[in-house]
């Protein structure tokens, strides 16, 4: 049985995980195992373990139950899955899906926001700008959000797709292995003197840290002044490379400033600690930061944005981040095969920012306009971006504030999307 009770290197989540054997005991018979062991593990590392109402473990069939009874109001994360799923998903980012996020835009068509590679939809060409109009024969303007969510947990789909150049297509497309790939897009643009680097960035798994390195090594060569950082669709992923990224932008002239520290319930205050900026090979020295964010923009997103906002020329884009100051210690056990995310720790940047649960607001609010692939310019917040960069005002964009609600996302990518801070364990 191994515990790990702390990692250095985890998202805006410790993984502490265990295959202890639970104490069979008279007065546990009657309760599943799975909810003692959830249970158990709130008592203990839960940020707000002191508002737990008190409960009779014997009514919970499942840990879901539990915890939602249990969680604190302002609590929209803590989580279990399997502990094979969790850690096949953190050790190779590899998880199963269709391959694609999929959300209604302004005008109400559902659209792709974004395609992983090696993936179903990856595979078939589709790409982000593409209209899903029917699924399985059946006009999707005429389906309910429910009727498409119940068609998306099939097996397999007969897809009628609309092309960002108008041409139709039908594929019958079946579910499958995910390998992500976190960097979605990058690019440079040269804009009135200015080498702008632009990179639509995911996901913060320890796998993404690779992709990370390979974009900067060759931003960092071409000699980027700015800096656009996509994080709308990116939910979370490890400190570990939420870290990398930080020391990436600000390690040149920042090293060694503290730009976060976790802060743990009054029994685990032995845990609390800070992280400081690190500097890297193919650390960039930027003039200006531009973050797009949205309503799904959470947690390991917007630790990274609120942790460089004291010593960067830092601008946001878009619309609202999600608001998820905290995170999470997973606990396993390999043998009930189940791993707990409670949430078990604040983020508090160095001025002591903390308090966002209703997001990180905009500079300058922007509609997503999910109609075209990566880097067209007829995308309202990377023209926003670039105008801001390059002339100090984003110019005249159409819409003054995102018209599109977290709700509104149909479909996060995979069946087990990455946004509650994962980190592996070796």
């Amino acid at each position: 049985m191994i515990r790990i009770t702390r990692l250095m290197f985890l998202l805006l989540l410790v993984l502490n995980f265990s295959c202890k054997k639970e104490k069979q005991t008279t007065a546990y018979q009657l309760v599943d195992s799975k909810v003692k062991f959830t249970s158990d593990t709130f008592n203990d590392l839960y940020l707000w373990y002191n508002t737990m109402p008190s409960v009779d473990l014997t009514t919970f069939k499942t840990p879901e139950e539990y915890i939602s009874t249990v969680k604190n109001s302002k609590d929209r994360w803590s989580f279990t899955m399997t502990y094979t799923d969790m850690l096949n998903l953190l050790q190779n980012g590899v998880t199963t899906g269709w391959g694609a996020g999929i959300k209604y835009d302004a005008q109400n068509l559902l659209r792709i926001i974004y395609v992983y590679d090696n993936s179903a939809m990856g595979k078939a060409g589709i790409k982000r700008g593409w209209q899903i109009k029917a699924l399985n024969g059946k006009l999707v303007s005429t389906m309910s959000v429910s009727e498409i969510n119940t068609a998306l947990s099939n097996s397999s789909n007969v897809f009628n797709l609309v092309a960002n150049d108008g041409t139709e297509s039908t594929v019958n497309l079946t579910k499958g292995a995910i390998v992500i790939n976190s960097v979605q897009y990058s690019n440079i643009y040269p804009i009135s003197g200015r080498k702008i680097g632009y990179l639509v960035f995911n996901e913060f798994l320890g796998s993404s840290v690779k992709e990370l390195n390979t974009v900067f090594d060759n931003f960092s060569s071409a000699g980027i002044s700015d800096l656009i950082l996509d994080l709308r669709y990116n939910g979370g992923g490890t400190l570990y490379c939420a870290d990398s990224l930080v020391a990436i932008l600000a390690g040149k002239l920042h090293k060694d400033k503290i730009y976060n520290t976790l802060k743990y319930n009054d029994k685990h205050t032995n845990l609390n600690f800070t992280e400081s900026i690190k500097l890297k090979n193919n650390s960039v020295q930027l003039d200006k930061l531009v973050v797009i964010a949205n309503s799904s923009t959470a947690s390991a997103s917007e630790l990274v944005i609120s942790g460089l906002m004291p010593y960067m020329n830092l601008k946001l884009i878009g619309s609202a981040t999600q608001g998820k100051p905290v995170g999470m210690n997973i606990t396993g056990d390999i043998k009930l095969n189940i791993a707990v995310a409670p949430i078990s720790f604040q983020n508090v940047n160095s001025q002591g920012y903390t308090d966002y649960f209703n997001g990180i607001p905009p500079d300058f609010p922007v509609n997503d306009t999910p109609s075209q692939d990566w880097g067209a310019l007829t995308d309202g917040c990377l023209t926003a971006a670039l105008n801001y960069i390059s002339t100090g005002t984003i110019g005249f964009v159409p819409g003054t504030k995102s018209s599109i609600t977290q709700e509104k996302i149909v479909y996060k990518g995979s069946d087990t999307p990455v946004e509650n801070l994962f980190q592996f364990v070796k």
